[in-house]
């Protein structure tokens, strides 16, 4: 096992121990773990970053934050940033020497690697370049060490055995959840197990050292229950934190309060082989969610204490288990299984359904990017939602339809009609990018990535209700943005001068992007075919627009130059390529293929994982699974970080837990090798499956109240309805039928040789 892996016989359960050699000795098996990153849970309204102590906070390796959604400061003369709450899952356990968190303080055994720079997460992936900001030493009397992660429910356990500075021993186990049942609940539990008599301390707190860009913080203590409230900076949004302790035993309480910060300490005698547990329940609100956020967050620890921890955990997996009927199966590589349901797991951590909220790249885990919206979402994130969870990627979406009216007036400053998104949107949908940065400005395709969102949200749900209440004013005001931005030739010709493609190497404005022109192209078309379906007027200009936008084509190497003027130079990422998939533009595959191998030979070999998500779809697509499979093994393999499968930003650094990654490495699968596609009147399909796979089963696949399953094997591939009225389905020039409780087997594509 490699330093740092996860270990364990559940595929589930994602897990690290003391099973590795202690490089350069030290007592503690985590001095050995230089990879380690923290683990990190959400129920999709708040969030924990835990460290390797199972609770608590901690600065290294990487920060420990903690979020709830919404909580944004206000632009201050800049811009607005996510704010982050005390930490709320302290509940530490010592003797009168020292205490079981004391041991993994700093210089206590974890090596630094995640920092965080200016506001913004970077991740140092290589120690040695790190230096003094890594120190490296041993924890204090930690051994029997193992921390797992079950991706089933979300729970992160931690188990110890801890000599304290007195020589006392103590067996530690920590649980931790956030409550995917109740989105204002979590709880965590530490049992202990001495082998001493005398006297235990227990210490609840919500310590402040965690909080991030708040002020006006108040606390408050009675017993067994402490309190904090607290406002984002500038925005003045409240926040308001409750934490009830409980155990099977009465302790006298001692309360104290300071420094942004409230603690609850009990003192209990215990004995040797004796067993003791307390549980803390938190609840967490904010003034999004109530004109009284305290009054929320003390109903909801209320009742979650009078649930008790053991119904928590139920309603916890049941709700998990909901989620899970939409899994993807990976026959024949274990690893890769992991690694794909880790992805699933950390993007449902930081979304649900019922929130209207859009996840930043780095989702709850942290103020990563600033946790701004930009196009990471609806490009990159969020189709992975579409294919099983269309409850939640329509509550995404909900966000851009709240900030319709920031969007127009945007437009309206640049002297647009209609809406522009912004490149970055936090709380009230304005362009929220730093000054400094031009992509703000110029990087105006995110306006075309939303609609496309939007249009494939009516495709694969066909709810008519939601295209004329939320979809129509969306994709309309999309389609007069476009028509008003775009410029009139004097041949007839149209021309959208002055942008920045997906390709920020070109960081410089360029005309007739071929990405921005295809995708503003495509939105016009979505426009008037929802005006169709609903009846409504339909601006004639939407669709001279559309015919007379120019998309750069260089005829000599039959391939699309990415802007006019572009002369081969390197590119950060995917760009051109992505004309083939998710815009489905209509070329030939000669074309597609020659982007590819045009593009692949000029793009960044450091850049983001996304390039290699979109590279091995357009390869599954053209029929060359040897290639596909390598790039899925490049979207993911540089990027994981051990031992917890979470993807940082690059393969140095950047942002950490990068849900964009994730989301991008999913649809390999979900979009890539099924071939799967939304349209109006049918799910199409092009199976297509590595030789270096057994198979690979897409469950709980949703269309138009559908759930199907596909499982792709070598020579044949099988759709299974599981619920829903009979699901036409085209494959490869076929049509067929799945009858309601049936299934049907279609010809799995065999490779083609590449070209």
């Amino acid at each position: 096992m490699n330093p740092g892996e996860a270990t364990g016989p559940d595929p589930w359960v994602l897990s690290t121990d003391d099973s590795a050699p202690v490089a350069g000795g030290g007592d503690h098996p985590l001095a050995a773990l230089t990879g380690y990153h923290p683990t990190f849970t959400g129920n999709g309204y708040l969030a924990a970053r835990v460290p390797a102590a199972g609770n608590g906070f901690a600065e290294i390796p990487v920060r420990t934050q903690f979020h709830v959604v919404g909580l944004y400061t206000g632009h201050a003369g800049e811009w607005s940033r996510k704010a982050g709450l005390p930490a709320w899952s302290t509940l530490d356990v010592g003797d009168d020497s020292g205490t079981f968190n004391g041991a993994f303080a700093p210089g206590a055994g974890i090596r630094g690697g995640e920092q965080f720079v200016g506001g913004q997460e970077s991740v140092g992936g290589d120690w040695a370049s790190l230096g003094s900001a890594a120190p490296a030493t041993t924890a204090h009397g930690i051994t029997r060490y193992r921390q797992s992660l079950d991706l089933r429910t979300g729970v992160i356990t931690t188990t110890a055995r801890w000599t304290s500075p007195a020589g006392r021993v103590m067996d530690v186990r920590y649980e931790l959840l956030t409550d995917r049942s109740r989105p204002h609940v979590a709880a965590v539990t530490v049992t202990v197990r001495p082998h001493w008599d005398g006297r235990l301390e227990v210490t609840d707190a919500l310590d402040g050292r965690a909080s991030i860009r708040v002020h006006n913080t108040r606390t408050g203590t009675a017993k067994g229950r402490i309190w904090l409230t607290t406002a984002a900076e500038g925005s003045g949004v409240p926040a308001a934190l409750v934490s009830l302790l409980r155990s099977s035993t009465a302790h006298p309480y001692a309360e104290s309060e300071g420094d942004g910060s409230v603690e609850n300490r009990v003192v209990t005698n215990v004995v040797a082989g004796g067993s003791y547990t307390f549980t803390k329940y938190v609840g967490i609100a904010t003034g999004h969610d109530s004109e009284q956020p305290l009054a929320l967050a003390h109903a909801a620890a209320e009742e979650a204490a009078a649930a008790g921890y053991t119904r928590l955990t139920e309603d916890n997996s049941r709700s998990w288990r909901r989620e899970w009927e939409g899994d993807v199966v990976v026959h024949g590589d274990v690893r890769l299984q992991r690694h794909v349901r880790a992805a699933k797991f950390y993007l449902l951590t930081s979304v649900r359904d019922g929130s209207p909220w859009s996840p930043s790249p780095a989702g709850l885990s942290s103020d990563g990017y600033n946790g701004h919206v930009f196009w990471d979402t609806e490009t990159w994130i969020w189709p992975s939602l579409l294919a099983q969870h269309p409850h939640i990627a329509g509550s995404v979406l909900d966000y851009r339809v709240d900030r319709l009216d920031a969007a127009r007036d945007y437009a309206a400053e640049s002297g647009q009609e209609g809406a522009r998104f912004p490149w970055e949107s936090g709380l009230h949908g304005g362009e929220d990018t730093p000054a400094w940065a031009p992509f703000g400005r110029y990087e105006q395709h995110i306006t075309s990535d939303v609609a496309l969102a939007f249009w494939q949200y009516w495709l694969a749900t066909g709810d008519e209700q939601w295209l004329s209440d939320k979809g129509w004013p969306v994709l309309r005001a999309v389609a007069d943005f476009w028509a008003t931005r775009a410029t009139a030739g004097a041949d007839g010709s149209y021309h959208i001068n002055g942008v920045i493609p997906p390709d920020e190497y070109a960081d410089e404005p360029n005309d007739d992007s071929a990405y921005t022109n295809v995708a503003a192209r495509a939105s016009l078309r979505f426009a008037t075919e929802a005006a169709a379906l609903l009846g409504e007027p339909s601006d004639p200009r939407w669709e001279v627009v559309a015919a007379g936008l120019v998309v750069p084509f260089d005829e000599r190497r039959g391939i699309h130059p990415e802007f006019t003027g572009y002369a081969g130079q390197l590119i950060k990422q995917a760009d051109v390529v992505m004309l083939a998939y998710p815009w489905e533009n209509p070329q030939s595959d000669e074309v597609s293929r020659a982007d590819l191998t045009y593009y692949a030979a000029r793009t960044d070999d450091n850049g983001p994982s996304m390039t290699d998500s979109v590279h091995a779809v357009v390869h599954a697509h053209l029929g060359d699974t040897k290639a596909a499979f390598r790039h899925t093994k490049r979207s993911v393999e540089p990027f994981l970080r051990a031992p917890f499968d979470q993807f940082a930003e690059g393969r140095t650094g950047g942002a950490f837990t990068f849900l964009t990654g994730h989301g991008g490495f999913l649809q390999v699968f979900l979009y890539g090798y099924s071939g799967l596609r939304w349209r109006p009147d049918r799910v199409e399909l092009a199976p297509i499956l590595p030789r270096e796979l057994d198979g690979i089963t897409l469950k709980g696949l949703r269309w138009r109240g559908r759930t199907f399953d596909v499982d792709i094997r070598q020579d044949t591939t099988t759709i299974r309805l599981r619920a829903g009225d009979p699901i036409p389905v085209a494959s490869c020039g076929h049509q067929y039928l799945v009858p309601s409780g049936g299934e049907i087997s279609v010809p799995t594509r065999p490779p083609t040789p590449p070209q």
